[in-house]
């Protein structure tokens, strides 16, 4: 698999790519002899998935992982759906912020902070510290980041491990499961990455260096997602419709700091206890409000609930 060759399948008509992803779904299933399940998280894509998965096997099981950060409205659109198995992390978000550091900017930027804080000397220490070029082109921290690297509270991407993959990796193993996750090439270039290096949209791990999973939805697009929603009349949450752009955790950092992401102004607005509640949270002392303050503050941005006046000095 090359480039190319993901961006003709990613041209497909949508008739195309529904048939596709059922194919992809089929094999999965009959390769595993049915021991797999859904990784539902209610979003729409994931909604887009179960439907797909079902018109194939009407019976096809699937997991929700209730982490304590999802939306009220995910959570009563999920509560609609028959089969589904819920299940939910060791410990509370505030607790993994608290112990492990707060999710800052992307998962790759706080993963490579989070590198540089425990080990400064290490050889990739220094990459994530160099400067980005061809041979280097993504696994480097921008400069605008870079004072995350020295802050007194700790950053780290463990949330996302603790919150969710442990516990759906909990629930492979004591149910012998294998997942189909929504996940689309289209969404970054770490997952375009990984997309054309397994070659296709099934990884079936037979000396246990990779995953077995399945993940349909790989060549589709977000137009797809939203085009299937539309003519399949596939019902999706309601969050969609109060203007959220995305799921997934309400108060995680990743992409707030850009002026499109409507999430903390949303959830302000929808939600006041439960962003009072995570504002607070905190690490080493600091809390999340002063954190996102500053992360915003590096784009000109501000948090909903404050207005933060330009100081003028005085002079005599």
């Amino acid at each position: 698999m090359d480039i190319k060759q993901l961006r003709e399948m990613q041209s497909w008509t949508l008739d195309q790519k529904v048939y596709h992803a059922m194919e992809v779904i089929d094999v999965f299933y009959n390769r595993l002899g049915g021991s797999v399940y859904v990784s539902f998280s209610g979003g729409k894509d994931s909604t887009v998935l179960l439907w797909l998965a079902r018109k194939v096997y009407p019976n096809m099981r699937a997991a929700f992982c209730n982490t304590g950060n999802e939306y009220p409205d995910i959570v009563r659109f999920v509560r609609s759906f028959d089969n589904i198995d819920w299940i939910k992390p060791s410990c509370k978000p505030q607790d993994v912020l608290e112990k492990y550091g707060f999710p800052l900017v992307s998962k790759q930027v706080s993963y490579m902070v989070s590198g540089v804080r425990n080990n400064p000397n290490s050889a990739q220490s220094i990459k994530f510290m160099g400067k980005r070029s061809k041979k280097n082109p993504y696994y480097v921290i921008p400069d605008k980041w870079r004072y995350l690297t020295s802050t007194n509270y700790d950053v780290s991407q463990e949330c996302c491990h603790i919150l969710k993959k442990e516990p759906f990796r909990k629930y492979e193993k004591e149910n012998g499961m294998h997942p189909i996750m929504g996940t689309m090439a289209s969404e970054s270039k770490m997952r375009e990455t990984d997309y054309l290096r397994h070659g296709g949209c099934n990884i079936f791990s037979d000396d246990g260096n990779s995953k077995t999973k399945s993940m349909p939805l790989s060549i589709w697009l977000e137009k797809d997602v939203w085009d299937c929603v539309e003519k399949y009349h596939i019902p999706i949450s309601d969050i969609y419709k109060k203007g959220a752009k995305r799921t997934g955790c309400m108060f995680c950092g990743y992409g707030c700091q850009f002026s499109d992401d409507n999430r903390l102004k949303m959830i302000y607005d929808l939600y006041p206890k439960w962003y009072d509640r995570f504002m607070n949270y905190s690490n080493n002392g600091v809390t999340y409000r002063e954190v996102l303050r500053k992360a915003l503050a590096i784009n000109k941005l501000q948090l909903p609930d404050e207005d933060m006046q330009l100081e003028i000095p005085f002079i005599d």
